[in-house]
């Protein structure tokens, strides 16, 4: 008896709305393998590669692109249609001279073009903060990476600029008073703005975070706040500019 496992497709219709692609193409597109990124925050590598990058027409064109190791997510080769890549990773194709790095938007992740400079580093937030055997400090970052780092005095929220692939840090972005803040989902995502305030949460509401934007000041969630810099972004954040 055959194996029995999940589907690795899906159909098109049913992808997550956050994915920006046509609904009325080829009836069924890639599922997202299992990863660092949950499937309604992340896209197959392969929709990155033929739907939003536009280098592959054909199935065939596609694997040829994928099996040659003429794919990098952040710095590393990938060869699999289904490698889920989120939030700031960077997509290249060094034949095509093609970086593309993801960004929010209203409607979902989006690509941004960037310099090959700059497809050399990622900007991750901090997720969990523990201490490790030998007293070491160890930070679970958003896109599943884990650094050891007793020199960094960060908290979960804050954000550290990596190299790429090799993890290297080279800057840092704490979430408070001061810094800039980027808008993850929602009506507003991809905006930026000064944070004004850190509202500390309690036991029946989360820590709120309360943002000058172009739209005007509001307040959101800090879970939906991404630190990125304090005079300028460390990173490319938006499609259209830094």
């Amino acid at each position: 008896m055959g194996e029995k496992g999940g589907r690795n497709k899906l159909k098109r219709l049913a992808a997550p709305r956050s994915w920006d692609i046509s609904r009325k193409s080829d009836r069924f597109v890639f599922k997202p393998m299992p990863g660092p990124h949950q499937i309604s925050s992340s896209y197959p590598l392969g929709v990155v590669v033929r739907d939003l990058m536009s280098l592959a027409d054909l199935s065939k064109e596609l694997k040829y692109i994928m099996n040659n190791g003429k794919v990098l997510v952040d710095g590393i080769e990938r060869r699999t249609s289904r490698f889920p890549v989120g939030l700031f990773n960077v997509v290249s194709v060094p034949a095509e001279k093609a970086d593309y790095r993801l960004v929010p938007s209203p409607k979902g992740l989006v690509l941004a073009k960037v310099g090959s400079d700059e497809a050399r580093t990622k900007l991750c937030s901090v997720r969990t903060k523990t201490k490790i055997k030998g007293g070491h400090i160890q930070y679970g970052l958003h896109d599943g990476r884990s650094i050891v780092d007793d020199g960094l005095k960060l908290a979960p929220g804050d954000a550290v600029l990596l190299e790429v692939p090799s993890q290297k840090v080279v800057g840092q972005a704490k979430l408070a008073k001061g810094s800039l803040g980027l808008v993850l989902t929602g009506d507003r995502a991809g905006q930026l703005g000064k944070i004004a305030e850190v509202k500390d949460g309690t036991i029946s509401r989360e820590k709120m975070i309360r943002l000058t934007l172009p739209s005007g000041e509001t307040e959101v969630p800090s879970r939906l706040v991404f630190p990125v810099g304090t005079t300028a972004p460390m990173i490319t954040v938006g499609a259209g500019a830094k």
